[in-house]
């Protein structure tokens, strides 16, 4: 009897050595497949990430001011990337905007400079669907220019040419005087029926550095 009950207890104890061994299999497969899939993600996030940044560089390659009738005005060439998806947002309703910032300052040596002026300037890019081109407005003037395509568009919002922007006797011949300007463009206002699918779009956004350069007054002779 003693034979028969030692027999199944070791019965009984290589079974449950075998059941832990398979479910020690299984949970190692598992475990094997989840961390498989995890680093697939990783590499995916990361593969976007590097890409995004690769992508995400605004930068200012020039400006200068100009006088004209007594009004110094801006021409300034910009560089930026927008995501693939940025003309069909527009199409779909999106805006964009673009908002430059100009800062007029007296330069001082032994103290900060004087902030003479700092301005705003915004536009928005929309698409019209019933005439099917796409417009840009300057929403400080009111003044609109139509382009039948986006890219067209995207060119012009990269050169801005001949923008008013402040009154020449604001600033003194007798100083020294810096321009400063940034610039930063986003796709905002996505309409509630593409939120869920372009909610990456909606949080596009892009500023550039200060880019700042002295600044030669012209007498009213020269103008």
């Amino acid at each position: 009897m003693d034979f028969i009950t030692r027999a199944w207890t070791s019965a009984e104890s290589a079974m449950s050595r075998m059941r832990v061994h398979q479910l020690s299999h299984q949970f190692t497969l598992i475990t094997r497949q989840w961390l498989i899939g995890a680093f697939g993600v990783m590499v995916c996030f990361l593969m976007y990430a590097v890409s995004a940044a690769a992508s995400d560089e605004f930068t200012i390659l020039g400006a200068n001011i100009n006088s004209q009738n007594g009004v110094y005005l801006l021409d300034a060439q910009l560089n930026f990337n927008l995501p693939r998806s940025a003309e069909k947002s527009v199409r779909d309703g999106v805006v964009m905007n673009l908002t430059v910032e100009v800062r007029f300052d007296h330069v001082r040596h032994m103290w900060m400079n004087e902030t003479v002026a700092v301005l705003e300037q915004r536009y928005t890019l929309i698409y019209h669907s019933v005439s099917q081109r796409f417009l840009l407005r300057n929403t400080n003037s009111g003044l609109q220019s139509s382009f039948d395509s986006f890219d067209d568009a995207i060119i012009a919002l990269k050169n801005i040419h001949n923008l008013p922007l402040l009154d020449s006797d604001l600033l003194r011949s007798s100083v020294r005087n810096e321009v400063s300007m940034r610039a930063s463009v986003d796709i905002r206002s996505i309409p509630r029926a593409l939120g869920l699918i372009l909610f990456w779009v909606d949080d596009f956004s892009l500023k550039s550095d200060w880019y700042t350069w002295p600044m030669k007054l012209q007498t009213r002779d020269a103008q």
